[in-house]
């Protein structure tokens, strides 16, 4: 297995790659959602000015959806530049300030300039917040709001210095003893609120952040979700789906090399190279991935771990992550359910007219080293030592035995404590066997071939 840091770069990279398309998606979305949203209070702004004196208001709406729709066309070429999205969202609030800083008339006379800061136009600032909200980006988002605080600041401020406009002390409401004078002052078209505007900058600075922060939270929750369901799916290509849940739920029991002792399995098709002679190359993938997926099956019901597959041969560890005394026992019923496997496999292959396969299967159990091997390019967790060596020179010997399964004598033993004799039944013990590139003999058991199987005609 690769190793985390190594898979959570990777998860990285291609989660900063769907964030670029999906920022791309959310200018689209926010174009067109702010169209409709802008077209509302075109409607909304008809109705109010139903003798159409105000003109502005409906050039400043026009002006923010043309600006939303070339900001969505930039993006679609070449050109687009991530700064653009920032210029255009100022542009925006400029627009707004524009449309709120023009003479409000009604019955052809214009009011006082202090009675731009009370109306409706305010609350667009609002929706141009939202809005930078879908492109997912939180600077954005801050930055739609402090730009809408300066252009909102602007107004008032443009407001304050027109003639005839007044404003009171920030503390003369608490100053003043009688509430009639402070009805008095904010009935009067003329009064610029300045408690009123300090506290609409605060809101939409406040808004602003509190969405930014939002976005970010929103985002670092897929990040951590997509690297959760990215280390479950490595994992399930090793282990079996109730380990996956164990392991997700506990901290990394693989972190650190260690020595543990496990049962090892290696599973070879016989007769492999002879298929490949002829047959296309798609058949020749077709075969593997069949054989695989039964092979996987077959392990992960006994409760083992696929550690690697090297061409048509897989290895398998049992007890490498919650040892017990019936690992041996589980490894061997795993080989006897992966020889059925594979002539239910033949009987399935016959009948579509495809040569038989056969199988050799060698078990040891004992000490492995278990950690990352390989370079900061390729790192796999496997399991090293002897038994792995020797259950691979075992899984060789099934052609000279000509035997289905070669287990060692300590698999033997402590499968014969756990389940009894019937756990070897069919098998035949040999006191001393020498091992390729091993000095010394070991005692083994095997399960002979039966002739006229398939198994024996490919071992042939």
């Amino acid at each position: 297995m690769s190793n985390q840091s190594d898979r959570n770069l990777g998860t990285e990279e291609r989660l900063k790659a769907v964030f670029q398309r999906e920022q791309s998606r959310g200018i689209e979305v926010a174009t067109w959602a702010r169209l409709i949203a802008l077209g509302a209070i075109f409607a909304w702004v008809a109705v109010l000015d139903q003798n159409g004196e105000n003109a502005a208001g409906y050039l400043g709406i026009a002006i923010v959806a043309c600006n939303g729709l070339a900001l969505w066309a930039l993006h679609r070429t070449r050109l687009f530049r991530p700064w653009q999205l920032f210029a255009s969202v100022a542009f925006d609030h400029f627009a707004i300030s524009m449309v709120m800083i023009s003479p409000i008339t009604i019955g052809g006379e214009a009011l006082s300039p202090a009675m731009n800061t009370r109306t409706v136009w305010y609350n667009v600032y609002f929706l141009m917040i939202a809005s930078s909200v879908m492109v997912q980006r939180p600077a954005l988002v801050v930055w739609s709001g402090l730009t809408a605080a300066l252009s909102w600041s602007a107004v008032v401020v443009h407001a304050m210095r027109q003639p005839g406009t007044f404003t009171m002390p920030l503390d003369w409401i608490w100053a003043s003893t009688d509430a009639s004078d402070f009805v008095r002052v904010m009935q009067n078209p003329r009064y610029v609120d300045l408690s009123n505007w300090l506290t609409q900058v605060l809101f939409l600075i406040l808004s602003a952040l509190t969405l930014a922060a939002a976005v970010r939270r929103s985002k670092t929750l897929l990040v951590s979700q997509a690297a959760t369901e990215c280390e479950r799916a490595n994992l399930a290509r090793y282990f079996s789906p109730d380990m996956v849940e164990r392991l997700a739920a506990s901290d990394s029991p693989l972190s650190r090399p260690n020595t543990r002792v496990v049962s090892v399995l290696f599973a070879d098709l016989t007769g492999f190279t002879r298929l490949c002679e002829n047959a296309p190359a798609g058949e020749i993938i077709d075969l593997l991935r069949q054989f695989r997926i039964r092979m996987e099956k077959a392990v992960f019901t006994h409760g083992g771990t696929v550690d690697k597959y090297i061409g048509d041969c897989v290895m398998a560890t049992f007890g490498l992550l919650a040892p017990s005394g019936r690992d041996p026992a589980a490894a061997l019923a795993c080989a006897h359910d992966m020889q059925v496997a594979v002539e239910e496999w033949n009987r399935e292959r016959a009948m579509r007219g495809l040569p038989s396969v056969g199988l050799g299967i060698g078990v040891h159990y004992g000490a492995v080293v278990a950690g990352d091997i390989g370079s900061d390019q390729r790192l796999e967790f496997t399991v090293i030592g002897d038994t792995v060596n020797v259950a691979s020179r075992l899984m060789h010997l099934t052609r000279e035995l000509e035997a289905g399964i070669v287990i060692s004598d300590e698999v033997a033993g402590a499968a014969l404590v756990t389940d009894g004799e019937k756990a070897l039944a069919g098998y035949r013990r040999v006191e001393e066997m020498p091992l390729r590139g091993r000095d010394g003999a070991i005692a083994l058991w095997y399960r002979p071939l039966i002739p006229g199987s398939d198994d024996a005609s490919c071992a042939a």
